[in-house]
């Protein structure tokens, strides 16, 4: 999918593009702050334009995935039943445009080459009680970690937020590099336990007053949010922006690397940020060890 690199922008382009991100979500704020409990209570499908509405209604979720989204299935040719409003491709044009590109610079090596579950580049004691995706993520962010600390001369390392320590394991004992590891209470596990409870519930009370009924806009319930599925990297490439602008700006050396693979780790953008410049440094940060 296309997309904008961080990296072949200057200072001035990237506060344009926040610009730019900040006027296009600010049109769309009713679908970013709704919420799926919402949907029949606030009659969420007759805020569309009734234009949106007619080239959406009846699509069943493969059909918004490949035509909205831009996620076609292998082989798959797209083709729209009928003409979509201007300003509805527009947003998907748009949203597309703007986002950060997810496509790494650089050829993935196959990890699950036999088994889908064991990474072929990960040692074997690093892949214990750690899924695919986390395997793949702890690797590259791992040897990231390490080429910068090389190449910074960095003697110490901080995992803030290590949840079950698999990284910092990973970091210490598989890269050699001197780890500290910062956790935070139970609290939030429980709090986290309490909102599932509680959505689940409201589910519940919802579907009992009108089954058959809400069971019939199914698909448009999908088509509504996936409007939100659609504006939500560009949601994620504001914040990702700001916080680049905001190290770039108190003195640091800062870049976007898309270090993981999108297929595995579909938010794959790292913030590397250094007090001396790296310069074509950073391209050896993105690329893969053999």
């Amino acid at each position: 999918m296309p997309g904008v690199s961080a990296r072949g922008l200057s200072l001035e382009e990237r506060r344009q593009l926040a610009v730019n991100l900040t006027r296009v979500l600010s049109l769309y704020r009713s679908i970013l702050d709704a919420y799926i409990i919402e949907f029949f209570t606030d009659n969420l499908w007759g805020t569309l334009p009734c234009s949106w509405q007619e080239a959406l209604d009846g699509l069943n979720p493969p059909q918004l995935a490949t035509l909205l989204l831009g996620m076609p299935g292998e082989g798959e040719v797209v083709r729209y039943r009928s003409v979509w409003p201007l300003t509805l491709l527009a947003l998907k044009s748009t949203a597309y445009a703007l986002a950060f590109t997810r496509t790494p610079g650089f050829q993935t090596p196959s990890e699950f080459p036999e088994n889908p579950s064991q990474s072929s580049r990960l040692p074997a004691p690093f892949r214990k009680h750690v899924r695919p995706k986390k395997q793949h993520e702890i690797r590259r962010l791992g040897e990231l970690v390490k080429k910068l600390s090389d190449l910074t001369g960095c003697t110490q390392v901080v995992d803030v937020g290590s949840g079950q320590g698999h990284l910092s394991r990973f970091m210490s004992l598989g890269l050699g590099l001197k780890v500290k590891s910062i956790e935070g209470d139970q609290r939030l596990v429980e709090r986290a336990q309490h909102l599932d409870q509680e959505l689940l519930q409201t589910l519940k009370k919802e579907e009992k007053r009108n089954p058959q009924a809400h069971q019939a806009q199914e698909n448009r319930v999908v088509a509504f949010f996936s409007l939100a599925l659609l504006l939500a990297p560009l949601v994620e490439t504001l914040i990702l922006l700001d916080r680049l602008l905001y190290l770039q700006e108190q003195g640091f050396h800062s870049e976007l690397l898309p270090i993981f693979s999108p297929e595995l780790s579909p938010r794959n953008l790292v913030l590397v940020a250094t007090k001396r410049p790296l310069g074509q440094a950073f391209s050896v940060l993105e690329t893969e060890d053999s």
